[in-house]
C-alpha cells in the first residue's frame, strides 16, 4: 500500500516539478540529497523505513558474492561512489560505481541529458564523466558499505588513450589501483561507452582480445563482468563473447546505451546532440541479447540484465531471459524512489505464482525443462 502511495505522490507532484528543471541540474540535485541523508543515522532509518523490502526468496549468491535483492543502480548515476551509505536504505541490493577512469574527466559539452518522457527514455552524452580512479577509491576507503559495489572501470576520455596501446594501458592502470586498494566486490569492464573520444575501441574480437589479455594479467579473485554494446548483430556480439569466455571472465552486462537515434520505439523528436539511449528504446535489444546468451553459454557466463526497467514485470523478464541479477537507473527517474522496493515485493509474488521459492531458480527459467 506504501509503495502505491509513494508512486501516486512522486507521478502527479513530484515528477511534474523536478521535470520542468534541466535534467542534469536535477541529477545533481538528487546525488547531492542522498549523499546528505546517508551521512545521518536517522535519516538512514527513515529512509529504509519507508523503501526497502527484504524478503528471503530474493537472497542469493552470485559468484560467491552475497546480494539481498537482485536489483541494483546501474552504472552512470553515481559515478564519484557519493551514494553508497544511502542506496542499501532505499532498497538497492548492490550499485554500479562510475563508469571509473584512470584520470578525471569533466564531461563532455553541456547539453548531456535531454529526457524523452513520451519514449520513457534519456539521451545521455556524459562521455565517462568522473573524478578519476584516485579520489574515487579514497572516497570508498572512507565508507562502510552494505552491500555489494561494483566498480564499472572505462578508459579516460581522451585523444592520448584513443589509441589502443594507450587504452588498454589505461584500462589496466585504473583496474590494478582498485585491486592493490581492494576497494569493490566485482569489477565490469566498460568496453562500450558511445559517448568517448574514439568511440568504442574495443567492441571487436581482435581488440577487445588484446585488452582481455592484458587485464587477465591483474591476478584478481574477485568477479569480472565485460559491459556489452547492444547495437550489434548477434554474430557480432556472439564473436565478442567468445573472447569473453576464451579469457574465463566471469560474465557479461547486458547492456549498453541505445546508439540507434532512428529506432522505431524513439517517439519524441531527437535534440541535436550527440549520445545514446537509456530507457524503454534499450529494452527490446537488451532482453534478445539476454536471452540468446543464456540460452548458449549457461553456466559459462553469468549475466546482469539492464535496459529499460520500470516495473516488476521488466525485471522478471530479464531473470527468466537469464538474468541472475538486474540494474536500473533511468526506471527510478520516471516511476519514482519508490520503485526498488516495489519490484522486490512484486517479484515475490512474480516467484511465488510461478512455484519458486528463491530467485535462483527463476534465472533462465525459459529455458529449462
Amino acid at each position: 500500500m506504501k509503495y502505491l502511495l509513494f508512486s501516486k505522490l512522486y507521478k502527479y507532484l513530484a515528477k511534474p516539478v523536478f521535470f520542468m528543471f534541466d535534467p542534469e541540474d536535477m541529477h545533481d540535485f538528487f546525488t547531492s540529497a542522498g549523499e546528505f541523508l546517508g551521512k545521518y543515522s536517522l535519516l538512514k532509518k527513515l529512509t529504509k523505513s519507508a523503501f526497502r523490502y527484504d524478503n528471503k526468496f530474493l537472497v542469493q549468491k552470485v559468484s560467491e558474492v552475497k546480494f539481498s535483492n537482485p536489483i541494483g543502480l546501474a552504472a552512470g548515476f553515481d559515478k564519484d561512489a557519493r551514494l553508497t551509505k544511502i542506496l542499501p536504505d532505499v532498497g538497492f541490493g548492490f550499485e554500479t560505481i562510475g563508469t571509473v577512469t584512470q584520470n578525471a574527466y569533466s564531461g563532455n559539452p553541456k547539453p548531456r541529458l535531454h529526457r524523452l518522457p513520451n519514449s520513457r527514455g534519456i539521451v545521455v552524452n556524459y562521455g565517462l564523466k568522473n573524478i578519476g580512479a584516485e579520489k574515487i577509491v579514497n572516497n570508498i576507503k572512507k565508507i562502510k558499505h552494505e552491500f555489494p559495489i561494483i566498480v564499472s572501470i572505462g578508459k579516460t576520455n581522451a585523444k592520448y588513450t584513443s589509441k589502443g596501446t594507450a587504452g588498454i594501458k589505461d584500462y589496466y592502470d585504473c583496474m590494478l589501483q582498485f585491486e592493490k586498494a581492494n576497494i569493490g566486490d566485482i569489477y565490469e569492464i566498460n568496453i562500450s561507452c558511445p559517448n568517448t573520444f574514439g568511440g568504442e575501441p574495443f567492441t571487436t574480437p581482435a581488440k577487445l582480445d588484446k585488452l582481455l589479455s592484458q587485464l587477465k594479467k591483474i591476478r584478481t579473485t574477485k568477479p569480472v563482468f565485460i559491459k556489452m554494446p547492444i547495437n550489434l548483430s548477434w554474430r557480432q556480439f556472439d564473436s565478442l563473447l567468445k573472447i569473453t569466455v576464451k579469457y574465463k571472465f566471469t560474465g557479461v552486462t547486458i547492456g549498453n546505451l541505445n546508439k540507434d537515434h532512428k529506432d522505431k520505439l524513439i517517439v519524441d523528436n531527437l535534440p541535436k546532440m550527440k549520445g545514446g539511449i537509456s530507457g524503454k528504446p534499450t529494452e527490446k535489444l537488451s532482453n534478445e541479447l539476454i536471452r540468446k546468451t543464456y540460452e548458449k553459454y549457461r553456466d559459462k557466463l553469468i549475466i546482469i540484465g539492464v535496459g529499460g526497467v520500470f516495473s516488476a514485470n521488466d525485471a522478471y523478464e530479464k531473470i527468466k531471459c537469464g538474468a541472475s541479477l538486474v540494474a536500473l537507473i533511468t526506471g527510478i527517474i520516471y516511476e519514482g524512489p519508490q520503485l526498488i522496493g516495489q519490484i522486490n515485493k512484486e517479484l515475490v509474488k512474480l516467484m511465488k505464482t510461478d512455484g519458486f521459492s528463491n530467485i535462483t531458480e527463476a534465472v533462465g527459467s525459459y529455458y529449462r525443462d
